[in-house]
């Protein structure tokens, strides 16, 4: 047979097989695993395996090695491959010393093949067997599914992280650290965006990267990110190998990435009711085989993008619930929550209870388009006196400030400035309460007197003034 050589004798560097020894090899010569039956050849000192002999080689392994039989039948181990690996020269020696079977795995390179391999002592003195399995496939086949397993790891270790009841900045700041140490980036941050503008919400930064935080907010949409929906359209998210291939096309995005030191992108978007609210992204990422990023990041911007979205949804019901929609200060609510807190603290606190003159008159003329002119107008005349903080919008056309932290003569100060102000407007005209509460523990009956002050300011008013004919005036204003 051409692909079986064996001896009993060597002469002239060739094993001459007899017709017993080409008989009992030639029966493993067809078999679908790689068999190899070596000669040891053991080191001066006997501990060791100086190199071994190929005696006999079927036609498997030849394929596996990518050689033909004669390129190894007589030849020795070292010869055919100067730089293996001593792994195969151990097993022997242990094999034919210790008369053990010995069972592994391994990658080698010289063939650049995964190998389940066997080594057993034959009967003959100084003989191996080698019996090799190709396990490239079972090896993919099992890293697969190592590294799926670990991608769920960290995938539900970091979930646990967005929903362990931290603080909604502390959990998302805590996400991102934990998400860095997997995929070892430059920076990773969540970008939010109404397809408007966007806005960089939260980062983190490798050590000595400069971070972007500061600088990315409030950009033009369409100029800064509106050149990623093209990915969109064909994948599931942002995945830039190398910003060059942006050179060309969307030069704005590629200046934008090569001005923050990025050649790497990868960014997974996420949505609110079908419409793209932001993404995750990742620059410079370690290209790593041992987990899936792409997966990591895709399911990750799901559980992020929830967490967002609905952190967004409570502030706009915080808003609704706190604050008025059309001025913009602070509503009934509000007002009942910070009464019930004063009436606690005991603190001295300046009231001004405010009324729009003449708002029924120009909503009945012009529309409630100019009322709510005039009432905004209303806001912008206190704010010139008081902190927005201390306004509230109790209803309709009336409104309360409710002045801390500042002494009576400072608050005596900034009512004054209030009326002149108001005295040399001719688009606005206000009914005034004042009063000066040293204990906050009588809020609410102080809010009923300056209330009555109020009415009597008002009523002393269109006394002077004819009702219907100010509102006409206040209206005209607002054209």
């Amino acid at each position: 047979s051409s692909d079986v050589c064996s001896s009993d004798l060597v002469q002239k560097g060739r094993l001459v097989m007899d017709d017993t020894g080409r008989k009992a090899l030639d029966f493993y010569r067809d078999i679908p695993a790689a068999y190899a039956v070596f000669q040891v050849i053991p080191g001066e000192s006997g501990d060791s395996a100086q190199n071994a002999r190929y005696v006999f080689v079927n036609q498997r392994y030849c394929q596996v090695a990518g050689k033909e039989p004669e390129e190894l039948l007589g030849r020795l181990f070292y010869e055919v491959y100067p730089q293996g690996n001593a792994l195969w020269m151990d097993c022997c020696h242990k094999a034919v010393t210790k008369r053990v079977e010995i069972r592994n795995r391994y990658f080698e390179e010289a063939i650049g093949h995964w190998l389940d391999f066997a080594v057993k002592p034959l009967a003959h003195p100084d003989w191996v067997a080698f019996v090799f399995m190709v396990a490239d496939r079972d090896r993919a086949e099992k890293e697969a599914i190592r590294r799926g397993r670990d991608t769920d790891d960290v995938i539900l270790q970091i979930s646990k992280i967005l929903n362990n009841g931290e603080d909604y900045a502390e959990s998302l700041d805590h996400a991102l650290e934990a998400l860095s140490e997997v995929i070892h980036p430059d920076r990773l941050y969540i970008l939010e965006t109404d397809r408007k503008t966007v806005t960089n919400s939260f980062e983190w930064c490798a050590p000595g990267i400069k971070p972007e935080l500061e600088t990315l907010q409030h950009l033009d949409y369409q100029d800064y990110i509106g050149g990623w929906e093209k990915f969109l359209e064909k994948s599931s998210c942002v995945l830039i190998e190398d910003i060059e291939m942006l050179k060309a096309d969307d030069p704005i995005d590629y200046e934008n990435l090569k001005r923050q030191g990025i050649h790497r992108l990868l960014a997974a978007p996420f949505y609110h009711e079908g419409q793209l609210v932001g993404y995750l992204g990742a620059d410079n990422y370690e290209v790593n085989d041992l987990l899936n990023t792409r997966e990591i990041m895709e399911t990750l911007s799901y559980f992020l993008g929830a967490k967002v979205t609905n952190h967004q949804l409570m502030e706009e019901l915080y808003r609704l619930s706190r604050f008025d929609s059309l001025t913009g200060v602070w509503n009934r609510n509000a007002l009942e929550r910070k009464t019930a807190c004063l009436e606690k603290k005991r603190i001295s606190v300046g009231i001004v209870y405010g009324d729009v003159n003449g708002l029924k008159a120009t909503n009945d003329r012009y529309g409630h388009w100019a009322g709510d002119d005039l009432i905004r107008r209303a806001v912008e005349a206190l704010e010139d006196s008081f902190s927005r903080k201390w306004i509230y919008r109790e209803g309709g056309d009336e409104f309360l400030v409710l002045a801390q932290g500042m002494g009576q003569e400072d608050f005596a100060r900034q009512v004054d400035r209030l009326r002149r102000n108001l005295d040399n407007r001719t688009d606005l005209s206000m009914a005034l309460g004042i009063l000066w509460l040293e204990d906050s523990a009588t809020i609410h009956q102080a809010l009923r007197e300056v209330d009555q002050a109020m009415y009597q300011d008002k009523a002393a008013y269109y006394r002077k003034h004819d009702r219907r004919r100010h509102g006409q005036d206040a209206a005209q204003s607002a054209e």
